[in-house]
């Protein structure tokens, strides 16, 4: 009889995992410990982590929430949540003068109604340029024009584009060929055949596995990289190189 367990045959770095209480929603997943005994089960065995305070609250608490799931067992890696207000840069500035800031994740746009362009964007945007910290942004929050003509201004910007879904079936083809610093995070991205498509179009280095966890379940999508003919050597870097890529030194201790 063929086994119905699952286990992954490279290894696999979350790219996007959500951590702690929002302010209108618990988590499932208390505390590090639980996190950690979920990637476990799944397999997983490093993890980019942000605070759900920064969804809908404040970068600023959020990541002052987030310091307490952070460990030294070298599997959670620190994302800090970020808005261009002087609160939230200068908090960023003592981070990074620690050596604690490897990734950068844009806070609650969807909340904030701050348009995504460089007037408004700039003191952030060129930070992250100048230092070579990579910025994740949610696509369900951005509009599609200020997302592309925004980051085309700041070409050496490294971004990771998270939870790419059917409404962003017929664009996410034309954005990634308008900003080839792109990679696009695969924690929803399920229209059938498209993943596909875009593999062939783009090649393995484009794409990183997350899983979006606590919003999303940790598996799935993991199970479905399996399972779309990619070689043993694309899939590691889609489940993890890519994203060790991209992070940098910091990934690589």
């Amino acid at each position: 009889m063929t086994s119905l367990s699952f286990k992954p045959r490279v290894p696999v770095f979350d790219a996007n995992v959500k951590v702690g209480d929002a302010h209108d929603e618990l988590s499932p997943c208390p505390d590090r410990a639980g996190l950690l005994a979920e990637m476990d089960t799944h397999n997983i065995q490093r993890a980019v982590i942000y605070h759900a305070l920064a969804d809908k609250t404040s970068p600023v608490d959020a990541n002052r929430a987030l310091k307490d799931w952070l460990g030294d067992e070298g599997r959670l890696y620190s994302q800090w949540a970020a808005l261009p207000t002087r609160r939230s840069l200068e908090q960023l500035g003592e981070l990074h003068a620690q050596g604690r800031v490897s990734s950068v994740r844009l806070a609650g746009l969807d909340i904030v109604k701050f348009p995504f362009r460089p007037w408004s964007y700039d003191p952030l945007l060129s930070w992250l340029s100048q230092e070579g910290i990579p910025l994740w942004l949610a696509l369900p929050e951005m509009d599609a024009h200020e997302l592309v003509s925004t980051l085309q201004a700041y070409p050496d910007l490294e971004t990771v584009l998270v939870g790419a879904h059917y409404m962003h079936a017929l664009w996410v083809q034309p954005l990634m060929k308008a900003l080839p610093r792109a990679h696009l995070e695969l924690s929803r991205f399920e229209p059938i055949g498209q993943l596909e498509d875009l593999l062939d179009e783009f090649g393995a280095s484009r794409f990183v596995f997350g899983s979006w966890y606590w919003r999303l379940a940790m598996g799935p999508m993991l199970f479905y990289l399996h399972h779309v003919g990619l070689s043993d050597d694309d899939l590691a870097l889609v489940c993890e190189g890519n994203l060790v890529r991209i992070l940098g030194e910091q990934a690589n201790d």
